[in-house]
């Protein structure tokens, strides 16, 4: 059984079982050709029959045809069942719209209802009711009523001299209304195919504005997911122009400055430079050299030993054999294996393996931890400070993503707001937002750090470093918040601070392990931080 066709008959299901158009096994067809080419062969040309789709054949080959969409599915089979399900459902919606919409048609096809039943000695004065609408609506060419009234005098008049029958008559009717039915059906298909044509520009417009905005969530976020699904419902009207501007300015921030990439790259690595070991107990096998004694082979004469050996007795023994009234003694010392006998030995290098335990000191994986960032969002950092807080905030958040590391940001001002970056489809909009709004308010690093340091007793952050970027325009730290740092840092965490501007306080950096100053005044000053970390 495949799993995955599984998946996709239950996907397509609900269409295929209670579709508008034709029936089930049309409707199951349609789906599997959809989605088959928009994911495994999107590079061949589909053309799909409007006859066999019910007038939807064009409209759905028009809709696969664009590149883009062809691209990101091919890549992506979530987004490929996705885009199916949608052109199914715009199928379904317009089959019904045009179900629920009265046709333009209704009173021709009143009037063509009309003559069906009308008796066949009527058939002349009908014609005669029906002249004005069909010399209005259609061309002689297209529908001759004189040559149906023509031909329907003539009978009559065969019959009036009694050399025709009046069963002709029956004929004449039904020729002219299956040609009038063709007509018809000709207006109502092209009625038809012309609101699909409305419909499907209107669904294209849509669908390929979030494909568009689908390839740009994948540009500007990349690598914060390789989910690209899950970023399909988020282009469906929750992202905004200025979602799009935010997210470009600091990518492209982050694309013109190199030394802000390594100064993240750099700042993401703070742990391994702590490289510690642990004693391993391990296993080896050896080789171990050994003589093994064969006995009975006549080599070297050790000594005397008791057996039952008849080839090796001493003379004494032997003179029991001599005696009878001894013979008795001698079986029973040959029974026993008390026999004295001669002792000869003979010792062969032999070889066995051996299994020997041993202990070695080994380098402990190097795993990439989690991080905690910390971001003075106070009036004093508006401006440059702002611009590379933010670029090197969302570098960061990028790199744990694409390292799978956890992140937890933390903004201070007055007041702090957190963001656990362990759930993307629930913090993104959280990260943007964080990413446009404008600083303001005065410094408190206090509480910032104190969350900080309650994440670091949490199972997910216990093992993080954390990062302070502050202009450090603030007063120090109390004595219990010191003391709480002392206790992290025992247990091998590490705390940085990022200077930015030269106005620091001076007794409140001291408690950090590592201190980067960032100058804004200096536009090589991300380069010289930069090669000032390279030296620790």
């Amino acid at each position: 059984m495949n799993p995955k066709a599984d998946s996709m008959k239950n996907l397509f299901s609900k269409f295929e079982t209670f579709g508008e158009i034709l029936d089930s096994t049309t409707r199951k067809k349609l789906s599997d050709e959809i989605y088959n080419h928009l994911q495994l062969e999107p590079q061949k040309g589909i053309e799909f029959k409007n006859w066999e789709t019910d007038n939807f054949g064009s409209a759905v080959t028009t809709i696969l045809e664009n590149a883009s969409m062809r691209e990101i599915c091919s890549q992506e089979p979530e987004i490929a069942e996705k885009v199916t399900l949608e052109i199914l459902d715009f199928v379904n919606r317009t089959k019904k719209k045009i179900l629920a919409t009265t046709s333009p048609f209704g009173e021709e096809i009143k009037l063509l209802e009309k003559y069906k039943s009308a008796p066949i000695e009527n058939l002349l004065s009908e014609w005669k009711v029906l002249k004005p609408f069909i010399t209005r609506t259609y061309l002689k060419t297209d529908l001759d009523l004189d040559f149906y009234l023509a031909e329907y005098q003539q009978i009559l008049d065969k019959v009036k001299a009694g050399h025709g029958k009046a069963g002709n008559y029956q004929g004449i009717k039904e020729h002219f209304i299956e040609a009038w039915e063709a007509l018809i059906f000709v207006k109502l298909t092209s009625w038809e195919l012309q609101v699909i044509e409305d419909q499907r520009k209107i669904f294209c417009q849509e669908l390929y504005r979030r494909i568009e905005e689908l390839k740009k969530l994948k540009e500007l976020l990349k690598p914060f997911t390789n989910e690209l699904g899950r970023l399909w419902d988020m282009s469906q009207g929750s992202w905004q122009s200025t979602d799009f501007d935010v997210l470009s300015r600091y990518s492209e921030l982050l694309k013109k400055d190199k030394s802000l990439i390594e100064l993240s790259e750099m700042l993401g690595r703070m742990q391994r430079a702590q490289k510690e070991y642990e004693e391993e107990i391990f296993s080896t096998m050896v080789i171990v050299p050994e003589w093994k004694i064969q006995h009975a082979v006549k080599a070297d004469l050790v000594g005397i030993r008791e057996s039952d050996d008849l080839s090796s007795l001493l003379p004494s023994e032997m003179v029991l054999l001599a005696d009878e009234t001894m013979h008795s003694i001698f079986v029973k010392k040959l029974v026993e294996k008390k026999l004295q006998t001669f002792d000869y030995r003979a010792k062969l290098m032999s070889f066995k393996e051996e299994d020997v335990l041993e202990k070695r000191k080994k380098e402990k994986e190097d795993s990439k931890g989690p991080y905690i960032i910390c971001v003075d969002t106070s009036g004093s950092m508006h401006g440059t400070p702002e611009t590379v807080a933010k670029t090197l905030c969302f570098a960061l958040l990028k790199m744990a993503i694409r390292d799978n590391r956890k992140c937890y940001l933390i903004s201070f001002s007055n007041r702090i707001e957190t963001l656990d970056m362990t759930d993307l489809r629930n913090s993104l909009d959280k990260v943007i937002h964080f990413l446009s709004m404008s600083f303001h308010g005065g410094t408190d690093a206090g509480p910032a750090l104190n969350e900080a340091l309650r994440m670091l007793n949490t199972a997910h952050y216990k093992n993080a470093d954390v990062l302070m970027i502050s202009d450090w325009i603030m007063p120090g730290f109390d004595e219990v918040t010191k003391g709480l740092i002392n206790k992290a840092k025992n247990k091998k965490t590490k705390f940085h601070s990022l200077i930015i501007g030269g106005s620091q306080n001076p007794a409140i950096i001291q408690d950090f392990d590592n201190n980067w100053v960032y100058d804004a005044t200096n536009p090589t000053s991300v380069l010289t931080l930069v090669k000032n970390l390279r030296s620790l």
